[in-house]
């Protein structure tokens, strides 16, 4: 009989650490967000990008890969949209298509990477308040 008891009262422990695993795991499950991007985010023609600056965003064009630096304010600060690139990254003869390119943040809050999505360039692009460290810094070309 003690027995039976034991066994009884070890399958209850089992069984309720069984279904506490199997619930975190269900909520884990529910609570991930998938990384790729979304079809509304591909359907729009400019997107805006957070910086590690609460007042600066990146806006981008997501058809020809252009780029601007936008200032806002909630005071008398001058808000301003300065270019980063203003030419279309797009080969010669291609059509433009929204979603083409998009941006990925580096550790460096002035640096982001900005990926050609259908053939994969990628540039090194560096928003700055000083024009002469704004712009397209480098291409990075694929391995050989």
């Amino acid at each position: 009989m003690k027995c039976r008891i034991r066994l009884i009262g070890w399958l209850m422990l089992v069984g309720t650490l069984v279904s506490s695993d199997g619930f975190a795991l269900n909520d884990q499950q529910l609570t991930t967000k998938p990384e790729s991007v979304s079809a509304p985010d591909i359907a729009w023609r400019y997107r805006l990008f957070e910086t590690k600056n609460i007042w600066t965003f990146i806006l981008l064009d997501t058809a020809t890969g252009r780029t601007w630096q936008v200032h806002y304010s909630l005071d008398q600060t001058p808000t301003e949209r300065l270019v980063i690139n203003d030419f279309a990254l797009v080969p010669d003869g291609i059509k433009h298509r929204n979603g083409r390119f998009t941006l990925y943040p580096t550790t460096n809050m002035y640096n982001f990477l900005l990926l050609d999505q259908e053939d994969s360039r990628i540039w090194q692009i560096q928003w700055s308040t000083d024009a002469k460290e704004r712009g397209i810094m480098r291409h990075i070309p694929p391995q050989k």
